[in-house]
């Protein structure tokens, strides 16, 4: 594996030995999983060869008998919104849910979070790539059962009884799948489940669409409570709910003792109150103004509700009938309110903004004092995770530690944080604790010779990894929170040249005049120089700082200075030969109007613009033909750095190819080419290649979808790179390598590595034969290679399981 270098800290010297539980069943033989590091081991399989399988080579540059696959995460760690956390009364069980893929527990004995959705722990219905690729709605541990814990994914509810080892999915009774996204706008409130403090098999679940339902089964039968009514529609210009799901909460009284009641918040409507189990509901008895919108509440030790209004911007109290605006009463602001807490064994009471601001009361809201705040990395964490200690410190959910006193846990930007605080305190120092977590949305990934390997997202830019086992220090161009980069580029010309259109998503914050950070580096992505000028796009002024922003782009490879760039948004491609100084846009015959370009969305998993890869200054551009622009699509190649174009194949290479499609030029081989739409839903998902540059297509035998293709290390023997795709292979789903040019095929994973994530783009190892690293749209990026499963025993902190 790579070399460690001082930019990144060892990943496994802070994780103990512990199965994760994950021996997934495969067509192989054997799988080998390692604790800390969430690594397996798989064999390959031969399938469906046209010719006889290649002969055994060396373990240093080729296939061999028996030959066994070792995968990882790549160590990047944190990512995405952590939105929401939840734990039993005695503080047992720990559970974090996030925005884009999956839940985390915190596993005490490997020190570290433990993804909890997982091929081997959900239904078999679910195993399949994609199949619960999204992040989670809500999930809760019940209060007085910890090994029990339900939860709302991709439209449908599970139940765990064994601390999410294994999973069941809800029964009958209601219309599932419902439906939410754990995306949306109101993905930080909550709760919007609830399980009894009592009964561990009573649940309340509300979603934005379908109102309140009610299980008190554990799951396996559901009913709607017709007596609340769904959220109001916030946007009804917008396809779907635009609202939150109802919230609910079991009332506790004095000293924390369950009343029995159920208070529900329905968005627009306010707060119901059932007195029955959740049978029925009424309106909570107030006068005065109220919440009509609560985005997160809590009962303190005194049975006093506190809860923070998302549309009124207001703290709220409701004591003895009655609702009390602490805004207009108490002297709190007038701000974006995020989160609330409540000591269950004390006085203290805590409110936080959206940007971790907090306030603090000792005396049942009656009076407030200010809390500031910092945050440093915790022990063993990702070292780039001290951009939290920031004057804007995202926060969502928090909550009280039932067993540690004093101790809040924080769903925050980044991961999970936790403060010790006293009443009294004046600054909540955050530490982090997200070391386990991977949840950023890879965007590529790429390593050119002789040079480390560069992974690219959303929200913290790209990581150079001299070193995939240990956390990345810093993240590139520079540490500017959600700076996105959408592709990177190298060229063999120079192959530490690299280029980015890393930008802004945000779209504020321009002020420092790195909202758009697209550029070059010349020591393989250490460092990074901005393009001296940005082109002004027909239609978009030149005082727009994201005029020209994300897109494909591509840099030739025979000349540093040539470099294209197609922009989202449809705009313009433009075309550089002098390294960003200045740009000329690309023409194209027959088009129409302003957006000529052929990448409608920024957040498309597109990479349709590649230079050939041996050919000097000659580049392909795929458009697809979206708007008023359908006469030009097709495959267009130039020749000479970009100044002209002539289209080499007319119409679409495969079907539903707007969105997600990759072509991709075979390193050391000029003229050849493969190309894929991307999507598991076309007509005909095959993989299609071309060896004339783009002029005539042909199907790959066998293979009949692939997310993407990466070109690594040849084989011992072989002159042509090996083809990595993750796809279906003869209706096989898979990681799957050929060393034959695509002679044959051999599965190197059933799946990738058992997760259930969709996987968005692969890169391999040109100097290590059979390296590949796949990336995930929600949960960072996994590499593997060849290697040895020596020993059933735990051998370093590494599990090694047969499967049979």
């Amino acid at each position: 594996m790579p070399t460690s270098s001082r930019r990144d800290i060892s990943y496994a010297q802070f994780v103990k030995p512990r199965s994760r539980r994950r021996p997934w069943i495969l067509l192989g033989l054997l799988v080998l999983e390692i604790a800390g590091a969430g690594t397996l081991f798989y064999n390959t399989e031969q399938v469906h060869a046209r010719h006889a399988p290649p002969s055994p080579l060396s373990n240093a540059g080729g296939p061999v008998a028996g030959e066994t696959y070792q995968w990882s995460h790549v160590a990047v760690g944190g990512g995405g919104f952590i939105t929401g956390l939840s734990q039993d009364a005695g503080g047992n069980t720990l559970v974090a849910r996030t925005d884009v893929y999956g839940a985390y527990i915190w596993s005490p004995e490997g020190n570290r979070w433990v993804q909890l959705v997982n091929a081997d722990a959900m239904p078999a219905g679910d195993r399949v790539q994609g199949g619960l690729a999204a992040g989670v709605y809500e999930i809760a541990v019940a209060p007085s059962k910890p090994d029990r814990i339900y939860m709302a994914i991709k439209g449908r509810v599970y139940r765990s009884d064994d601390r999410g080892a294994h999973w069941v999915a809800a029964g009958s009774g209601s219309p599932f799948p419902l439906t939410w996204n754990a995306n949306s706008d109101f993905r930080l409130g909550g709760p919007y489940m609830a399980v009894s403090p009592e009964n561990p098999d009573l649940v309340l679940l509300g979603s934005p669409e379908a109102g309140l339902w009610k299980s008190s089964n554990a799951g396996a039968s559901w009913s709607r409570v017709d007596s609340v009514p769904a959220s109001l529609d916030r946007d009804p210009g917008t396809p779907g709910i635009q609202a939150p799901g109802a919230m609910i909460w079991f009332e506790s009284g004095e000293k924390g003792k369950a009343t029995g009641r159920i208070w529900a918040m329905s968005s627009g409507h306010g707060m119901y109150v059932s007195q029955d189990g959740g049978n029925s509901f009424h309106p909570l008895t107030a006068s005065g103004l109220q919440p009509m919108m609560l985005k997160r509440g809590v009962f303190d030790a005194h049975g006093n509700f506190f809860g923070v209004d998302a549309a009124s911007k207001s703290a709220w109290l409701y004591r003895d009938g009655q609702w009390r605006d602490l805004t207009r009463e108490a002297g709190l602001p007038v701000t974006d309110w995020s989160a609330v807490a409540a000591d269950p064994h004390g006085d203290l009471v805590m409110v936080f903004d959206a940007g971790g601001n907090g306030f603090q009361s000792s005396d049942q809201g009656k009076s407030w004092s200010h809390l500031s705040h910092s945050a440093a990395v915790g022990a063993g964490d990702p070292p780039w995770l001290h951009l939290g200690d920031s004057s804007y410190f995202p926060t969502a959910d928090v909550h009280f530690d039932p067993k540690v006193a004093g101790r809040l846990w924080v769903a925050h930007g980044m991961g999970v944080f936790y403060a010790d605080v006293q009443p009294g305190s004046t600054v909540t120092n955050w530490i982090s604790q997200a070391r386990g977590i991977e949840e950023l949305v890879a965007n590529d990934a790429i390593q050119a010779p002789g040079q480390s390997p560069v992974f690219a997202g959303w929200d913290f830019g790209m990581h150079v990894k001299d070193n995939l086992n240990a956390f990345s220090t810093t993240f590139g161009p520079n540490e500017r929170a959600l700076m996105s980069v959408q592709q990177v580029d190298w060229t063999p010309a120079d192959p530490s040249f690299l280029v980015t259109n890393a930008s802004d998503q945000r779209h504020c914050c321009a002020e420092d005049g790195n909202a758009v950070m697209a550029g070059y580096s010349t020591d393989g992505g250490r460092s990074w120089t901005k393009f001296a000028s940005l082109p002004t796009p027909p239609g978009t002024k030149s005082d727009d700082p994201w005029r020209m922003a994300y897109g494909t782009i591509a840099v030739a490879s025979g000349d540093t200075n040539n470099i294209v760039w197609e922009p989202s948004e449809n705009r313009k491609p433009f075309y550089t030969t002098d390294r960003g100084q200045t740009w000329q846009p690309v023409q194209l015959q027959g088009e129409v109007g302003d957006n000529t370009g052929s990448f409608e969305h920024s957040w498309y998993q597109r990479k349709t613009l590649t230079a050939d890869k041996s050919e000097s200054r000659t580049f392909y551009l795929y458009h697809s033909g979206e708007g008023a622009n359908a006469a030009l699509q097709g495959l267009w190649r130039s020749g000479d750095g970009g100044a002209s174009w002539s289209r080499v194949f007319a119409g679409e290479i495969a079907p539903d190819s707007k969105a997600a499609a990759k072509l991709r030029s075979v390193p050391g081989h000029a003229g050849h080419l493969f190309f894929t739409s991307g999507t598991q839903d076309a007509s005909d998902t095959r993989l299609r290649r071309s060896m004339d540059g783009g002029k005539s297509w042909q199907m790959v035998d066998h293979v009949d979808h692939v997310d993407d293709v990466a070109f690594g290390k040849a084989a011992k023997g072989k002159d042509y790179p090996t083809i990595f795709i993750s796809g279906r292979v003869s209706g096989q789903y898979g990681v799957w390598r050929s060393v034959d040019n695509a002679a044959n095929w051999q599965q190197i994973a059933q799946f990738p590595a058992g997760s259930l994530d969709q996987v968005s783009v692969i890169g391999a190892d040109p100097d290590v034969f059979g390296r590949v690293y796949l990336g995930y749209v929600g949960s960072g990026w996994i590499w593997g290679e060849p290697a040895p499963c020596r020993t059933p025993k735990p051998v370093d902190g590494k599990i090694c399981q047969k499967i049979r």
